[in-house]
């Protein structure tokens, strides 16, 4: 079970909307507890659910100085084997399933159909060719915490021998969607990653499933919770603003690892 508290500091030089993915849900493969959403200073504050289910919080954050903080404890539940998990014919895909397969901002997947194919030659469609382009994405660049501090797209990453989790997902996911895998971003955190941070990954639909993914080279093996899925980071944005950038803004994320009880 992971114990996490996010805070976000914010300085504004005005009254600002904006919009923050940061509230966990249940799902088929985790259980959140002991929620906790509290607010210092926000005006007019709803809750909503995106287009894909993400639970978001939407606030006039006001001039001068605010802040938010999340907590609770997640645990994640098994899931049926993957393993050997085959392709899925588009004709047979759920339809809530086919908007991942399709281009996306920073997954600029109709331009790596080359590149992939070199990289899962041989392998059986499906589950196979996920963890291929996996270890492809891993041997090829290195991890260093800090390197990409703007989103940048898959081919943009492909120039470069390193990067952050973000850029090692979209890489995957371009890759697995030029060969018709539909395949999406995670971001939520992860036990064990240091320095703490939020975390970003994949989700693959084969066999019948989504399943996870992480291309980030050098991690163990550790507990993951889910905050938000989509495309890739432009719709899972943690804090989106309407307006002038902050004056100064601050995210402190706490991952404890417990015993599940």
């Amino acid at each position: 079970m992971l114990a996490v508290t996010t805070e976000v500091s914010l300085v504004l030089d005005c009254e600002t909307p904006m919009i923050f993915k940061l509230i966990p849900s249940s799902r088929p493969d985790q259980v959140i507890e002991a929620l906790t959403f509290d607010w210092e200073g926000a005006l007019e504050e709803t809750r909503f659910q995106d287009g894909y289910g993400n639970h978001c919080a939407r606030a006039l954050m006001p001039s001068g100085a605010s802040s938010l903080r999340v907590s609770f404890r997640g645990r994640s539940l098994p899931e049926p084997s993957a393993m050997g998990g085959p392709f899925v014919p588009i004709q047979m895909l759920p339809v809530d399933v086919l908007p991942f397969l399709q281009p996306s901002r920073y997954c600029e997947s109709d331009q790596f159909l080359t590149i992939t194919r070199a990289v899962i030659n041989g392998c059986a469609p499906g589950y196979d060719q996920v963890t291929r382009i996996c270890q492809a994405v891993q041997n090829r660049f290195a991890y260093l915490p800090g390197s990409s501090a703007q989103p940048r797209s898959a081919l943009a990453a492909m120039n470069d021998t390193a990067g952050v989790c973000r850029d090692f997902a979209h890489v995957a996911i371009a890759m697995l969607r030029s060969i018709s895998i539909p395949a999406r971003y995670v971001v939520g955190y992860l036990g064990g990653l240091l320095p703490q941070d939020v975390h970003a990954w994949g989700e693959a639909f084969v066999g019948g499933q989504w399943v996870a993914f992480d291309a980030t080279p050098g991690l163990e093996a550790g507990e993951r919770i889910c905050v938000a899925i989509g495309r890739d980071a432009a719709e899972v944005a943690i804090m989106d603003q309407f307006g002038p950038l902050p004056r100064t803004s601050h995210l402190s994320v706490q991952v404890l690892v417990q015993d599940n009880q």
